[in-house]
């Protein structure tokens, strides 16, 4: 239970075998390179190591060019991906959650992106998208076409036959359709113009004007008194024949978009291929970002990684099966001046594991520090189930984990979160137990009483961080001496355990005088400690300079004081959440007979859902303060980088493990 112990191994070979034992190193996901390159500002000046055929330029480019034209081509996979998955026929939600990635040795891995036709799959699903979007494009133009001019269906001559006759004018247009019909009226009104009303609606009139054409001045200016807006109609088929020929345009583009959606619905097989290629394609961008770090000479390369101590066995012998006498396998411990550089691989039972959680989103520990998982974990397990506290809760997040953990195939990360979801119920429902709460009702057995017990509470409360401190105190004395800073020990560590001891047996003390005794050794082990602090700082200071440093860090008393007060929130959120959820039961309880045994259920699976999401938001974020704040500032920095092997992208296949083969 701590951090993986790492060395460094360097492959060096014939720069001709780069992209064998690159593929290799890749295949086996155990080390995590490093830059080579970094002091080697010539190593521009020498042959391309990257190469990749570009489809946009149509030739081989080298180096940045390549993996620019390996982006492109992985966001030209990922796109029909999102083309096709728009129509594919998914499972339900639940079946999903079921179905395990497929599984691939990787040399079928490699074999597929051979086989697979790639770019006709993407060139097709890129047409049959495009032509979908030209249809509907279409499809809505002819609709709106279609509205536009369905009024005019019974229109038996068109602006443009107009146009050829010789001895009459017309126009076609219409005229607002108002109360007192003051426009229709001018026209009628008229007496040498001749009108026929094609249709007639809410709004306008449709008409067709006809009219000498000596009479044309005098006729614009009664339209333009009358309101006339002309048909804008740039066909030469009658409206009426227009609309039957576009219906029938439509009904064929229809069918045509469902023959289109119905083949992309059957491209499961090329869905599929697509997305193994994606992890392809990423695996391919990762392995030729690392030849940016690879060491190279005219003739040689040097691969240079960190590795897990563990690992490096089981690695060194699938190496030299496949390269033999080709490659020479060099390794190294950790230098002090690599300890910042070193990446964390943190290494725990599965019941610690979980809580790394926790380590993870403080800051993961520096090569050279403790792992605080193990220390953390059943702190956060007490105080989490402390602030739920209702044996209900924890019974139905212990079941709901274990059947997802049961059901459901899921990712590493979502497993880890639904086992610390089961580890951290059974704290809840051993608490639960305690306070004799089930779904805010009342156990028949209870050891404490949570409306009764109010003090004691409190007092376990303040004595589990009084526990919590403690324990963080002896930590950081263990590292001191392990520094062998045994000043620092005393000072940062024995001294406060020692004063906080002497200030509890002078409280103790004050209960009667039967325990004056404690009270009397408390003060002297507060006293003596304090002036052992000041001390201290004296002897790190060298002389008598340090004097109001160590009165500064006795000052530092009153911080503790507000440690202790900040574990008050265990009993109070445990009380309060209990008190919720009991007036959520009374709200239901105050409901009709009928009303309780149907409304009422629904009612109270909402509310006490809304309890214990609160609950849990509460004690996974005051708990974590508690951690953060109170026990890692006193012994704990961090600051460490994850250990980050090159690897295999698996975000849609699953890559048989080869780490024991």
């Amino acid at each position: 239970m701590a951090i993986s112990p790492m060395q460094k191994v360097t492959l060096i070979s014939s720069r001709e075998h780069l992209e064998a034992i690159l593929s290799s190193v890749q295949r086996l996901r155990r080390i995590q390179v490093v830059d080579l390159r970094q002091d080697n500002q010539n190593s521009s000046e020498l042959v391309p190591l990257i190469e990749e055929y570009d489809e946009e330029q149509q030739q081989i480019v080298y180096d940045d060019e390549a993996l620019h034209a390996i982006t492109n081509r992985l966001k030209r996979i990922n796109h029909a991906i999102e083309q096709l998955e728009d129509y594919e026929v998914k499972d339900n939600w639940f079946k999903q959650l079921q179905t395990e990635k497929p599984r691939l040795s990787f040399a079928e891995f490699q074999q597929h992106n051979q086989q697979f036709a790639e770019q006709q799959v993407i060139t097709e699903t890129n047409e049959l998208t495009a032509r979908i979007k030209e249809i509907d494009e279409l499809l809505e133009k002819r609709n709106d076409q279609i509205d536009k001019y369905r009024k005019w269906r019974e229109l038996d001559i068109t602006p443009t036959a107009i146009e050829q006759f010789q001895y009459i004018k017309a126009v076609i247009g219409t005229v607002p359709n108002v109360e007192n019909n003051q426009y229709i009226q001018k026209i009628k009104q008229h007496p040498t113009i001749v009108h026929k009303v094609i249709f007639l609606n809410d709004y306008e009139y449709g008409l067709v004007i006809f009219y000498q054409e000596d009479e044309t001045n005098a006729l614009e200016t009664l339209l333009a008194e009358a309101n006339f807006n002309p048909i804008e109609y740039p066909y030469r088929t009658l409206p009426g024949k227009k609309i039957e020929g576009w219906d029938a345009e439509i009904q064929q583009l229809k069918e045509e978009r469902r023959s289109i959606i119905q083949k992309m619905k059957s491209t499961k097989r090329e869905l599929a291929g697509l997305k193994v290629q994606a992890d392809f394609v990423k695996t391919a961008y990762e392995r030729e970002l690392t030849k940016k770090k690879v060491g190279i000479t005219q003739h040689l390369m040097a691969i240079e990684g960190w590795i897990e101590q563990s690992e490096f066995a089981v690695f060194k012998q699938a190496i030299l099966e496949e390269f033999g006498n080709k490659v020479v396998i060099r390794t190294a411990d950790v230098q002090a001046d690599e300890v910042d550089e070193v990446p964390i691989k943190l290494k725990n039972n599965f019941l610690v594991k979980p809580f790394e959680l926790i380590t993870r989103m403080y800051a993961l520990p520096k090569y050279d520090e403790l792992d605080p998982t193990p220390f953390l974990m059943p702190f956060y397990f007490v105080f989490f189930g402390m602030m739920v506290a209702d044996a209900g809760y924890g019974l139905l997040i212990f079941i709901l984990s274990l059947l997802a953990l049961k059901v459901f195939n899921l990712s590493e990360g979502m497993q880890n979160a639904l086992r610390f979801g089961a580890i951290l119920s059974v704290s809840i429902m051993i608490w639960g137990s305690l306070y004799g709460s089930f779904f805010g009702f009342s156990l028949p057995f209870q050891l404490i009483n949570p409306n009764e017990d109010v003090m004691l509470i409190l007092g376990i409360s303040v004595a589990l961080g009084l526990i919590h401190i403690f324990a963080a105190l002896a930590i950081n004395t263990y590292l001191k001496l392990k520094e062998r800073n045994i000043v620092e020990a005393y000072s940062t560590g024995v001294a406060w355990v020692l004063l906080l001891t002497g200030f509890i047996l002078i409280g103790v003390g004050m209960l009667g005088e039967s325990y004056a005794v404690l009270a009397l050794i408390g003060k002297w082990l507060a006293i003596l400690n304090a002036i052992g602090i000041v001390v201290a700082s004296c002897i790190k200071a060298g002389g008598i300079g340090g004097l109001g440093w160590g009165l500064y860090d006795l000052y530092g008393t009153t911080s503790y004081i507000g440690d202790l007060v900040s574990y008050t929130r265990l009993m109070a959120l445990g009380l309060s959440g209990g008190s919720i959820a009991l007036a959520f039961n009374m709200i239901i309880d105050f409901m009709p007979g009928a009303m309780k045994f149907t409304v009422g259920i629904l009612l109270f699976i909402a509310l006490h859902a809304l309890s214990l999401f609160l609950s849990l938001l509460s004690a996974y974020v005051h708990g974590a303060r508690l951690i953060f704040v109170e026990f890692f500032a006193k012994f704990y920095n961090g600051g460490g980088q994850e250990f980050n092997p090159l690897t295999i992208s698996q975000d849609y296949v699953s890559i048989n493990d080869e780490k024991n083969q």
